[in-house]
């Protein structure tokens, strides 16, 4: 041939990777294979990022089901679409046995407490296990590479900042024009609201005010401590990124390590500094992280939690020690400018009146307050060693043991240990730390893993396959960080939308201030998830930091927060820890295969397992049957009846007939809850004539609202036998699904003391001192309910046991520290009077 031949350049082989190995053909992923793996990664960050963006306090109530439903949906979809492999690939590890042992203990308690305690909230708890459980395995079988962790890392490092931007934008706008407007027009803000209820309960308007004059940002939480517990395991993370970013600008000792990369990227010289314009593109990124970073540890330090300040010198401490090479004079500055912007954040909420001495000067009693929680916590599980009370049932048992000093009514005892053991019952707990140890055990094989194989210049990775086959899932490991993007950003709208259907809506504003700060922040972290270190060291600081938080503040039931600490406890237990480790048998070996997969099982790394295609429609067929239950007993009944009893509370203003109504749908559409009955006990209450005040009744009666609706609708009021037999009906319902609820038998002692005036019937009035009798044993330390018991003995004749029940009254209230748990002054002299009648 003549002329000039055209010399193609030489292209890599298809599939090969940085190693220069070519997979063998059925190792090679399927386009639709991918297809599906991209759509469960957009699904998993969307549900990991939308979680935080709305309260999940009110998990036992029902608020994580939507959610859980992404969950599961997620999963059933990623199993139909996979059934066409011929074999299938499951990552098992010891540890994920001991998490799953501890579901099921928890799921064996949870049905003992529908049976015997409040249905309603264990049922939901129950599900908020399983989904954690759920999500835990899809992460893991996603066999993530090293820059899809980080990419996920960074983007909830960015979350944490755009939520701590609103935090901020609470305490500095939103927060003070609230507190103006509710001082001038209380009662339109309450209805604006939703919680015109309040108006007629004094203790929880009391309440409601404290948090509302309170100076701490909430965020899109309810709590401080769950805004603290969320920003802070993020912060560590954020802050290594940090570090990163400024080593890869100063350190050209850096190397990229040779089976991530080519050896020299191409934005870097010879000397390996980086070229100009990427420099200035890093030097941009960088004082965007910094900013990010600084109102963050702003928002942090604001929330007053004493747990979170401690946390976070540990957790930097362990991130200095084993997660940040302090290495070269870059890191040693590096150090210094960490106590630097932590002086500044503590300096800003110094200036802003946000941080004051009380912060230290109360520590000790904020101590003593744990130490009561504790205290009756260990009574609880002295009692219940073996299933506990249930998750989502400990608010209602520990009333039972809750010292007379103690300050309030607490739903979960502030440590997550302890909660573990008190909900599912020692067995629960002794699970859940195995699975502790378990991961512990892994950091350490993993970071002398790291270390050895470190300094033989090629860092072990998640690209490359572990110890034997333990790196294998169904889905082969390929960089999809659009897919991690995408479902970034759709979770911002998500957790609106999520929002909205939990019992504590968010407005715009979060998306409006948070979403923006995020973005830039995450686009200044692009440098360290393209080629930044991610030791163990840095998921074991943050998993330590929220470890310790929780061990004063608990949090492990709420969902929002409690996602991080799943996130990265499963990116903790996926680092290699045998980078050279021994070959699995061949398939001539059989008598030999099992006997090496128990052995890897009991190493830190675990081992893959290969299912055949039944295997593949069992499992379908299993969650397909674990969906419809949980669709069947927990989605819809609670979504269901929350927009009932929504129309019920506006159907309220204008017919109680109306409201009563929707309450029976409710009720109908959900056979487990007991707010409904609860509901119809106070419209029952309303319809009624109203009681004469008496001395003493102040502390239990509520005002009732007369509007021209209910005035007009009492010559149709039913005659006293019906309202008895309605009233029997609801009390045997209530009964039914909260048998451990103190406030379910009061409302009933209140009721039956009202019809016992309407009717003068004996009866009532013994079913009155029953149920307050009954109330008593749930709440023994409540003196309200001691003082009522006190008046319903009086009227019944019984002077002995009324004089009883008032000095145990009176005794609760001199004991208590506590203003919001003393007895209003004319009940207390009507006590006194009491008392002293011979």
């Amino acid at each position: 041939m003549t002329g000039k031949q055209r010399i193609l350049p030489k292209r890599e082989p298809r599939g090969q990777d940085f190693s220069g190995k070519t997979p063998s053909p059925d190792e090679r992923e399927p386009r639709s294979l991918r297809r599906l793996r991209a759509f469960l990664l957009v699904m998993v960050t969307l549900i990991l990022v939308a979680r935080p963006l709305f309260p999940s306090e009110g998990a036992d109530l029902g608020d994580d089901v939507t959610p859980t439903m992404l969950v599961f949906g997620t999963v059933l979809i990623g199993i139909v679409f996979s059934l066409g492999r011929s074999v299938w690939r499951v990552k098992l590890q010891s540890v994920d046995l001991a998490l799953l042992g501890t579901v099921v203990w928890l799921a064996l308690a949870a049905l003992r407490a529908v049976h015997s305690g409040t249905a309603r909230p264990a049922i939901n708890m129950l599900w908020v296990w399983v989904g954690y459980y759920v999500l835990w395995q899809l992460i893991r079988q996603l066999n993530l590479t090293d820059r899809e962790r980080r990419a996920i890392l960074a983007g909830m490092a960015a979350l944490s900042v755009g939520v701590a931007s609103y935090g901020l934008y609470q305490y500095f706008v939103e927060l003070p024009h609230l507190r103006a407007g509710y001082q001038t027009r209380r009662t339109e803000l309450l209805h604006e609201l939703g919680w015109d209820d309040l108006l007629e309960d004094p203790v929880g308007l009391a309440q409601f005010e404290n948090r509302l004059f309170s100076r701490e940002p909430l965020a899109t939480f309810a709590l401080t401590n769950s805004l603290a517990g969320f920003l802070l395991p993020w912060s560590l993370v954020f802050l290594a990124a940090i570090v990163g970013n400024v080593k890869s600008l100063f350190d050209t000792s850096i190397e990229t390590p040779s089976l991530l990369s080519p050896s020299r990227p191409h934005n870097t010289r010879q000397d390996g500094r980086l070229c100009k314009p990427t420099r200035r593109l890093a030097w941009a990124a960088l004082g965007v992280s910094i900013l990010g970073m600084v109102g963050l540890l702003c928002c942090l330090v604001l929330t007053k939690s004493r747990s979170a300040y401690i946390a976070l010198a540990c957790g930097l401490a362990v991130l200095l020690a084993t997660g940040i090479s302090l290495r070269g004079k870059v890191a040693r500055r590096m150090v210094i400018v960490i106590m630097v912007l932590l002086a500044l954040a503590f300096g800003v909420a110094t200036a802003t009146r946000g941080l004051d001495w009380q912060v230290l000067s109360e520590a000790t009693k904020s101590l003593g307050y744990r130490w009561q929680y504790w205290q009756a916590t260990t009574s609880m599980i002295a009692d219940h060693p073996l299933l506990g009370c249930g998750p989502g049932n400990f608010r209602y048992a520990y009333t039972r043991y809750k010292l007379p000093e103690a300050s309030e009514e607490i739903s979960d005892p502030h440590n997550f240990l302890l909660e573990v053991v008190a909900t599912g019952g020692i067995p629960a707990g002794a699970f859940f730390l195995l699975a502790i140890g378990l991961t512990l055990w892994h950091l350490k094989h993993s970071r002398s893993a790291w270390g050895l194989s470190s300094s033989a210049g090629s860092p072990p990775s998640s690209t490359v396959p572990l110890a034997g086959v333990s790196g294998k899932t169904v889905f082969h490991s390929r960089d999809q960080l659009w897919a991690i993007a995408m479902g970034w950003v759709l979770a911002w709208p998500a957790g609106y939308w999520l929002g909205l259907l939990s019992s504590a809506p968010q407005d715009l504003t979060f998306l409006l201030v948070g979403l923006p700060t995020a973005a830039l922040v995450g686009l200044g972290l692009w440098p360290w998830i393209q080629a930044g270190p991610l030791v163990p060291g840095i998921v074991a600081a943050a998993i330590a930091a929220i470890s310790i938080n929780w061990l004063a503040a608990g949090g492990l039931t709420f969902p929002g927060v409690a996602g991080s600490f799943w996130l990265l406890w499963v990116l903790a237990t996926d680092f290699p820890t045998d980078y050279s480790g021994k070959q699995p048998p061949t398939e001539n070996q059989p008598s030999t295969r099992w006997s090496h997969r128990l052995q890897q099982l009991t190493a830190p790394e675990g081992f893959s397992v290969t299912l055949p295609t039944w295997a593949g429609l069992a499992i379908l067929v299993f969650f397909g049957l674990v969906l419809a239950a949980f669709y069947i007993t927990a989605y819809s009944p609670v979504l269901q009846a929350r927009g009932l009893l929504s129309q019920a509370t506006v159907a309220r203003r204008f017919s109680i007939d109306r409201a009563k109504q929707f309450c029976r749908l409710a009720a109908e559409a959900d056979p487990w809850a007991f707010e409904p009955w609860m509901r119809l006990v106070e419209l029952w209450q309303a319809e009624g004539p109203a009681p004469p005040a008496k001395t003493g009744e102040s502390f239990h009666s509520k005002p009732e609202v007369a509007d021209l609706t209910t005035f007009l609708q009492k010559a149709n009021r039913p005659s006293p036998q019906e309202r008895a037999k309605e009233l029997d009906s609801y009390a045997a319902a209530l009964l039914q699904r909260a048998p451990n609820h103190h406030a379910a038998s009061w409302i009933l002692a209140l009721a039956y003391q009202q019809l016992f005036r309407e009717t003068n019937d004996r009866r009532a009035l013994a079913r009155a001192v029953s149920f307050a009798r009954r109330a008593i044993e749930l709440y023994p330390h409540q003196a309200r309910y001691h003082a009522g018991l006190a008046e319903l003995l009086r009227t019944i004749g019984d002077p002995d046991g009324a004089k009883k029940a008032a000095k145990t009254a009176l005794w609760l209230h001199t004991i208590t520290p506590h203003a919001d748990r003393k007895l209003p002054d004319e009940t207390v002299q009507f006590l006194e009077k009491l008392s002293q009648t011979p």
